[in-house]
């Protein structure tokens, strides 16, 4: 039998099989973090498997991977989705994953790259737990008094910046994760896990949050923040769950479904800003004192 690794992230029992695979995932930044012991994992990510491409699919996303080394292809036939990693170089092999919706394992192949295992593990990840009220979603995350709060934006938009000026500013702010929390809904409630996708900063917690409040940023040479209506705020939140999933249209309703109960209970803002401290106490009042305009 392979041997595997064991993860919890956001509560769910996932594991990953292959020998080559568990073995350079305990290496990696970010999963021993979530390692744990468990003997019924929910969901699974078997490597190693022979996979052939069906000869006719449906692709639903395509896209060059970050630093432009390899193509990636969302697909699907009927109730199985493929998610293929191409890399330019030929000496390095190609990844297959394939999933049947509904089931709880998904076959790939052999994959002994770090940066194109984390990918694809984020992308299982978001396949196997959208049907629980689970997704990934681009954002950067503080918590502060016991809740989280998600900052949204393009890539360059200063998510980042943002965080660190609450960082610097606010008193018992701490980072969660500064690129792909789990954003979930539990027993009616939003609530937050950190995850080990979390871009180029090292920042790794087996933690959960509820969620207090929503902030899609966005440069300007003032500081100003509004309240976002329920159109505004499914705008809002939207882009920045994967972007793979939302081209197909049975992902698209459970990620439409999870984010309405998040809307609904859940303050989200569109802040206009500086990069400066009064920025990151304009964006905490608003959220915490109530103080928006």
């Amino acid at each position: 039998m392979s041997d595997s690794i064991s993860l919890l992230i956001a509560g769910h029992k996932f594991r990953v099989v292959g020998d080559k695979e568990s073995a350079l995932l305990r290496t990696m930044p970010g999963f021993p973090v979530f390692e744990s012991e468990y003997d019924d994992p929910e969901w699974q990510v078997v490597f190693g498997r022979s996979i052939a491409k069906p000869a006719h699919w449906d692709v639903l996303y395509d896209f060059v991977f970050e630093a432009d080394i390899m193509t990636c292809t969302f697909a699907k036939t009927k109730d199985t989705y493929y998610f293929t990693m191409e890399p330019y170089d030929k000496d390095m092999p190609p990844l297959v994953m394939r999933y049947v919706f509904g089931e709880k394992v998904i076959d790939a192949t052999v994959c002994i790259d770090p940066d194109m295992l984390r990918f694809a593990l984020w992308m299982a990840y978001g396949l196997l737990a959208s049907s629980s009220k689970v997704t990934l979603i681009h954002s950067s995350t503080i918590v502060h008094q016991g809740r989280a709060v998600l900052f949204l934006g393009e890539s360059g938009t200063g998510k980042s910046t943002h965080t660190r000026l609450w960082l610097k500013s606010i008193p018992d702010a701490h980072l969660l994760n500064d690129d792909s929390p789990a954003l979930a809904v539990e027993n009616g409630e939003a609530v937050v896990y950190g995850t080990p996708w979390s871009g180029k900063t090292h920042c790794y917690h087996q933690l959960r949050f509820p969620l207090a409040g929503v902030v899609r940023l966005s440069q300007a040479p003032y500081n100003s923040i509004k309240r976002l209506s329920v159109i505004e705020a499914f705008s809002a939140i939207h882009p920045s769950c994967p972007p793979a999933l939302a081209q197909d249209e049975r992902y698209q309703d459970l990620i439409v479904d999870m984010l309405s109960d998040v809307i609904s209970g859940v303050p989200m803002f569109h802040l206009e800003c500086l990069p400066d401290e009064d920025a990151a106490w304009t964006s905490h009042d608003a959220i915490f004192k109530g103080q928006h305009q």
